[in-house]
């Protein structure tokens, strides 16, 4: 990438260069065209000053020399020859006649001994017919235009070169600065990912804004490789609580079997009744695991927060388990208050009540369960009371472990683990209090607009 950075300001510099070689070009043509037309524009003058000086078909003489001094004070050489080819005035017969002082300043002026070349030929009109011919060529004159033009020449010249230097310094400057400073957060990730691809699952990597790419990529790929050392770590913790849960009705099964074969248990039907729960027990335990299956597919994805009712939404779930209490002969109901919008993943939160629901149904003997809700600046809180057997003192602290069920629990020991980590998941948590023989109050809070 750092090449590649590099080529690519580089390719700048050159379009920089060529830019301007092109702009170059493009001024000097245009300095000289303006160059040009400044000339032709000084040859009318000087062609009308000197048409000018022949009237009633004579040449005024005076009026020559006046015209003859300011060619030369404009850069010019010139000579007027009449209509039979003799010479009237001259630039230099011009000079002569001035007095002494006068020469001396017209010498500072103009040097007529620098003009070369050929002279170039105009013709003269006056009263309608051509009268004579206007000789005229370029002069060098210190310090005024002709200097000026070559002034104005090396100084763009100059202009664009240190232009050019300082846009290619920059470009260049700026590929150094850019490669180091992309590539450097690249190579991180680089290590990083070759890590993880060795079974690091703690490798991370720094990241200093979420509004650039980079950062963004940053932000994916911690999300990723927490998501993956998460997701190993549960599947270590699961596969090795699904065989101590497998072990159990596996062993029972066989040692029913065995004493049927051997004959130790005479009474076949009761055997395989033993061995029909433990099935069933198996059935369950491949259920719990199914639904920590989904369940955990839920903690690996990115939360979808949505807008929604809390009322309503609680109001969908009562609905929803009211015939699971029915059968129980237990209530089950909701604490209506004011409509409360919060921003949440429903889906997730639709896990974790409905989990403490079906829980405190089953732990409740009679009575029933109640659910109410709260917020306020920055959390939303919803509440599972319920009149069940209760939790004693020495199993609060195993009751959000997977697998661990209680001394009259008919489940598998899953569901208050899968409420506890997607409370976790939503940035959130949930807590409880309970008394024995009374009844227990679970609390689910959660972030109000989203984690």
């Amino acid at each position: 990438m750092r090449t590649k950075l590099f080529f690519a300001f580089f390719a700048v510099i050159a379009m920089a260069l060529v830019s301007n070689l092109i702009y170059e070009q493009l001024v000097v043509r245009d300095f000289e065209a303006y160059v040009g037309g400044a000339k032709a524009d000084k040859l009318y003058w000087i062609l009308a000053s000197v048409e000018g000086s022949y009237t009633d078909g004579r040449w005024d003489i005076r009026s020559l020399h006046n015209a003859a001094h300011w060619a030369a004070m404009l850069g010019f050489d010139i000579r007027i020859t009449d209509k039979g080819n003799r010479e009237l005035m001259s630039s230099r017969h011009a000079l002569e006649m001035l007095s002494p002082s006068m020469k001396r300043r017209m010498q500072g002026i103009t040097d007529l001994e620098s003009a070369t070349g050929d002279y170039e030929q105009y013709p003269l009109y006056g009263e309608g017919r051509e009268v004579g011919t206007l000789y005229a060529r370029t002069t060098a004159r210190p310090g005024r235009v002709s200097d000026k033009e070559q002034v104005f020449r090396r100084k763009g010249r100059e202009f664009l070169i240190t232009s050019f230097v300082i846009a290619g310094s920059g470009a260049v400057l700026l590929a150094v600065f850019f490669s180091l400073f992309l590539a450097r957060p690249l190579k991180h990730m680089k290590r990083a990912v070759e890590a993880l691809a060795q079974g690091n699952f703690s490798a991370r990597v720094a990241t200093t804004s979420d509004r650039d790419e980079l950062g963004k990529l940053s932000k994916s790929f911690n999300f990723m490789a927490e998501a993956l050392e998460r997701e190993e770590a549960l599947r270590k913790r699961l596969t090795s609580n699904i065989a101590h849960e497998l072990r159990t009705p596996l062993a029972v099964a066989k040692a029913n079997v065995e004493a049927m074969i051997d004959g130790v248990v005479e009474d076949r039907q009761s055997g395989l009744e033993n061995v029909r729960l433990e099935i069933e027990r198996l059935i369950g335990l491949v259920e719990g695991i199914e639904d920590i299956t989904k369940a955990e597919a839920s903690f690996f994805s990115k939360n979808r927060y949505t807008l929604t009712n809390l009322a309503d939404f609680l109001d969908g779930i009562v609905a929803k388990l009211t015939p699971l209490a029915a059968e129980r002969g237990l209530s089950l109901q909701l604490t209506r208050g004011e409509d409360r919008i919060v921003l949440t993943d429903q889906d997730k939160l639709e896990r974790i009540i409905q989990n403490i629901v079906t829980n405190a149904l089953k732990n409740t003997l009679s009575g029933g369960v109640t659910l109410s809700y709260a917020s306020d600046a920055t959390i939303f809180s919803v509440e599972v009371r319920d009149t069940g057997v209760g939790i004693p003192e020495d199993k609060r602290d195993l009751i959000f472990k997977r697998f661990y069920r209680g001394d009259d629990s008919t489940g598998i020991g899953l569901g208050l683990a899968i409420v506890k980590e997607l409370a976790d998941a939503l940035g959130g948590g949930v807590d409880f209090r309970s008394r024995v023989g009374e009844g227990s109050v679970f609390t689910v809070r959660l972030p109000l607009h989203g984690k």
